[in-house]
C-alpha cells in the first residue's frame, strides 16, 4: 500500500499509475479527512453485460410489483435495520 499527499501525487502521477498497474494499492490524501483510491478500470467495468441487464430488469419487475422494501427517508430505513 502506498499513501501519498495530493502534492506528491501531482508531482508524479505517472509513477502512481505505474504502481497501480503493478497491483499496488495507492491512496491519495487530500486535506485531513479526504482519502481517495486509484483503481484501474477496464472495458468490462464500463459495459452493461447481458447478464447484468437481466438482473436490472428482474429488479425493476420486483420494484414495480411491490416486492421490494421502500422507506420514506434514511431515518425510517435505520429504524427498520435497528429492529432486525
Amino acid at each position: 500500500m502506498t499513501s501519498l499527499s495530493f502534492s506528491d501525487f501531482r508531482k508524479n502521477m505517472a509513477g502512481s499509475f505505474d504502481l497501480v498497474d503493478g497491483g499496488e494499492r495507492v491512496y491519495i490524501n487530500r486535506g485531513r479527512r479526504k482519502i481517495y483510491a486509484i483503481i484501474p478500470i477496464d472495458d468490462d467495468d464500463l459495459t452493461i453485460t447481458p447478464a447484468l441487464e437481466a438482473k436490472i430488469e428482474k429488479a425493476r419487475k420486483e420494484y414495480h410489483g411491490g416486492k421490494t422494501l421502500h422507506f420514506e427517508n434514511a431515518a425510517a430505513a435505520q429504524k427498520w435495520m435497528d429492529e432486525l
